[in-house]
């Protein structure tokens, strides 16, 4: 393994070279994968991973810690993933069940899994899949990203009705988002 500074921090990497046109980065929990074509030279490599060096800190420091309902701990080995299966389930479905009885509105299927960019999602179907990542959130913001799914079951798009409709269940919606999107620059 090699290994590169950025401002005293010493980054290790791995490069896999393979047959792929762009340069890839994937950090891991001590240090980076970097795939990259068989003609892309050290020396690019190493300027990639130091333009990338700022997020490449922050993703080890992040990983150092985890987030469980809104509140930061020391991970001490915990298996921070099947956490999450176990406690995102327990706290989101009793919501489902609340909102889906208060709104009328009932989804046709509920899942989970990992995503690393969607809270949730509704499909036309009125399936709904949750992230199992929202174990990471305060529990008002989970409330809301519920009842945010249960409202596409009858507005699919995002247009005043909807709000309308937002804002007679989570009368404060707005500013859970503001803190959604304060909180997802943490992660």
């Amino acid at each position: 393994m090699d290994k590169i500074f950025f401002n005293g921090v010493e980054i290790k990497y791995k490069i896999t070279k393979k047959p792929i046109k762009n340069v890839y980065l994937r950090v891991k929990e001590d240090h980076v994968e970097v795939s990259a074509s068989h003609f892309v030279p050290k020396s690019f490599i190493e300027k990639f991973i130091l333009k990338n060096a700022e997020h490449i800190i922050k993703k080890f420091e992040n990983q150092k810690y985890y987030f469980l309902f809104g509140k930061k701990y020391l991970n001490n080995g915990i298996d921070v993933k099947e956490l999450y299966k176990q406690k995102t389930p327990e706290i989101v479905l009793p919501f489902v069940y609340e909102y889906a009885k208060k709104m009328n509105l009932h989804p046709s299927k509920v899942s989970f899994r990992f995503n690393k960019s969607r809270w949730g999602s509704c499909s036309y179907k009125d399936s709904i899949i949750f992230n199992y990542y929202l174990a990471k959130l305060p529990v008002d913001i989970i409330e809301y990203i519920v009842v945010h799914e249960l409202a596409h079951i009858k507005h699919k798009n995002h247009q005043k009705e909807f709000w309308s409709l937002m804002g007679e269940y989570i009368p404060d919606y707005k500013d859970r988002i503001k803190r959604l999107r304060k909180l997802e620059k943490e992660f």
